[in-house]
């Protein structure tokens, strides 16, 4: 039977998804028991045949050859800041943070790290502290209170940059870590709520 051969043939394919192996599984055993799949089941199979075609193969060996420590790199930023939000991608994110040798498909990582938010994310992560380890800082008025109220003299110092990973997207979401002039207890702050001291 033609549809047997093409679903044993596709359950061949290497790079083949979990979803589509399961699938092909499942209607492998009804074809076999029942002699015929629904038109959807049909419809599905076909599309898996198409994602899977030489062409589809051929272009997700070269994604997988441009897959590099840039992108590597980029997607555990993307992937630190969905799951900490756990509104989207939250398996895949929980995949690239805890499995090494994942790599997620293009269309995948596109979704995860190709938005307004996770460029927002990336750039923030990138960009120069605006108060290197060292400098004197205030609070700006959007600071959580219970920074504010750590220091009555109002002055922190910048002990690091890039304390802890993104997890904002938005302007200044660089996170430092600070410690109130005089004291040795320390907090994360992100950059937005932070201001130079202009006199000391």
């Amino acid at each position: 039977m033609e549809l047997m051969n093409t679903i044993e043939k596709l359950m061949t394919v290497p790079t083949l998804n979990d979803w589509s192996r399961g699938f092909l599984e499942s209607v492998k055993e009804q074809l076999g028991r029942r002699g015929k799949l629904s038109d959807k089941q049909v419809s599905i199979v076909k599309r898996i045949e198409t994602e899977n075609n030489e062409d589809a193969q051929k272009k997700r060996e070269d994604w997988l050859f441009s897959y590099n420590d840039e992108k590597r790199q980029i997607a555990k930023i993307c992937a630190t800041y969905y799951h900490a939000t756990g509104d989207y991608y939250r398996l895949l994110a929980s995949r690239v943070l805890t499995e090494a040798d994942f790599i997620p498909s293009e269309k995948q990582w596109k979704a995860m790290c190709d938005n307004k938010y996770a460029a927002k994310v990336i750039k923030a992560t990138f960009d120069d502290p605006l108060y290197p380890a060292g400098s004197l800082v205030a609070l700006r008025s959007s600071a959580p209170w219970r920074i504010k109220n750590s220091s009555p003299q109002g002055m922190f110092l910048v002990v690091a940059t890039d304390a802890q990973p993104v997890i904002s997207a938005c302007k200044g979401a660089k996170i430092y870590k600070i410690m109130p002039v005089g004291s040795a207890e320390s907090f994360m702050v992100e950059e937005r709520h932070i201001k130079k001291i202009k006199k000391v």
